[in-house]
């Protein structure tokens, strides 16, 4: 029974160290693209023709999406559908006498990943060997010692052209690499973490497995976000207080760093506060002319981003003839005041709108004086109407300080008694031209 046990641990402890390691070279080049759908990106694993991998994903056996062969070399290919911001993919691979080998990408649309995974023998010859230590450096993020490695690999013996162009390949990825992360942690030092955030998420796109990158990457998106709430509450508080000359600068700030929370209500602000600077002929005075009322003016403010209000008074002359008699039958004084709102629509037109008053008066003969068969006496009788109104507005800046306005409105007006309608009238047309400043 002893003699059992002894030889079942024994093919137990040599089939655990049977096992071998599966390592790969990472064959992807900048400049090759997927030629699928644009929200698409591609894996290709790529196997000596006698090896027979599975691929699983959370435990589910994974199929490729196409397969095809070169030479000796099979190709298995994965095709993803990825976000434009990346999407992370993982699998591992198995195979018969091997040690699965996890791996994991950070996929871009139309971005298209090349591996050749081979066995990881106990003795490997030079440029092999080399090349191994040199990717497992980078990917740690060691790219100074992992350059070192390749650089060594080129003194190896019988390199073949492709194994000279793989390791010049990955020396001029490894000093680009080395350049960004360069880059990056001066940014960071800096605290311009938005700059920072872009070389890291370069570094992050060619390198998934480079911790550091990613913690700093991480870090920076959340200082990042921290001094996005502090500039743009200060870009509130100067607005609000109508400072605009801070206001300005800290709303683009804001816009500087690319906040994706505030940047919305940044730019808004932004071309808020360059309007207003601009918009130097916001006050208006116009002349208004309109039928039995030809005296008028109105005064208001059209603002370029916000409404506001205006003021309109006409009348006739004979307004102001009702004060000194009102012995004249003939005479019709009649007086409008009218205020509202002012929007802009699309520069330089503004639309108007707001509430009136018409009063129009009538001389009538007094029936005491006619009762007593004597010259009647005149009384001056008003008729009241609401008039609501509304218009149109278009401006014409000359110069920096001021400019010339035009200005159509349309009245209605409804008579309190209804059977003075006719004689106050139920429309009118008004005209005015004035200056703006």
């Amino acid at each position: 029974m002893k003699q059992i046990l002894f030889f079942a641990l024994l093919f137990t402890h040599v089939i655990v160290f049977a096992q071998q390691q599966l390592e790969y070279e990472d064959r992807s080049r900048d400049n090759d693209l997927f030629g699928g759908q644009p929200n698409e990106a591609c894996v290709t694993l790529s196997f000596s023709q006698t090896m027979l991998p599975v691929f699983i994903d959370n435990g589910t056996r994974q199929k490729p999406t196409s397969i095809d062969s070169v030479g000796e070399v099979v190709n298995y290919n994965f095709v993803y559908k990825v976000k434009d911001y990346g999407t992370r993919y993982q699998m591992s691979v198995n195979l018969d006498g091997f040690t699965p080998l996890p791996l994991s990408w950070m996929l871009k649309p139309k971005q298209w990943i090349q591996y050749f995974i081979y066995p990881d023998t106990t003795v490997v010859d030079c440029y092999h060997q080399l090349t191994r230590e040199g990717l497992k450096l980078f990917q740690t993020g060691n790219y100074e010692e992992a350059k070192r490695k390749y650089e060594e690999s080129k003194t190896c013996s019988k390199l073949s052209d492709e194994n000279k162009e793989y390791v010049g390949d990955r020396l001029q990825l490894i000093d680009t690499l080395i350049l960004w992360k360069n880059i990056a942690n001066d940014y960071f030092t800096r605290n311009e973490y938005a700059k920072a955030i872009d070389y890291y998420s370069k570094i992050f796109e060619k390198n998934s497995t480079d911790d550091f990158c990613r913690k700093r990457m991480f870090e920076s998106q959340a200082k990042k976000s921290d001094d996005c709430k502090i500039n743009f509450d200060k870009a509130e508080r100067y607005y609000n207080d109508n400072d605009m000359v801070n206001a300005e600068l800290q709303y683009q700030k804001v816009v500087d760093q690319q906040c994706p929370d505030y940047m919305a209500q940044a730019t808004q602000k932004l071309g808020i506060i360059i309007d207003r600077r601009n918009d130097i002929c916001r006050n208006v005075l116009t002349y208004e002319y309109a039928k039995d009322a030809p005296i008028g003016f109105s005064i208001g403010s059209y603002k370029a981003h916000k409404a506001s209000g205006y003021f309109t008074l006409r009348l006739n002359s004979e307004v102001f003839e009702a004060i000194r008699t009102n012995n004249d039958s003939t005479k019709r004084p009649e007086l409008n005041v009218s205020f509202g709102w002012t929007i802009p629509i699309v520069k330089p037109v503004w639309i108007f709108f707001g509430p009136g008053y018409t009063g129009v008066g009538q001389y009538v003969v007094n029936n005491k004086d006619e009762q007593s068969n004597t010259q009647g006496k005149l009384d001056l009788k008003i008729n009241s109407a609401i008039s609501p109104e509304i218009g149109i507005l278009a401006k014409f800046s000359l110069g920096k300080k001021i400019g010339i306005a035009v200005r159509y409105t349309f009245q209605y007006r409804f008579a309190l008694d209804k059977s003075m309608q006719d004689y106050i009238g139920q429309t009118r047309h008004v005209f005015g031209v004035g200056i703006c400043f």
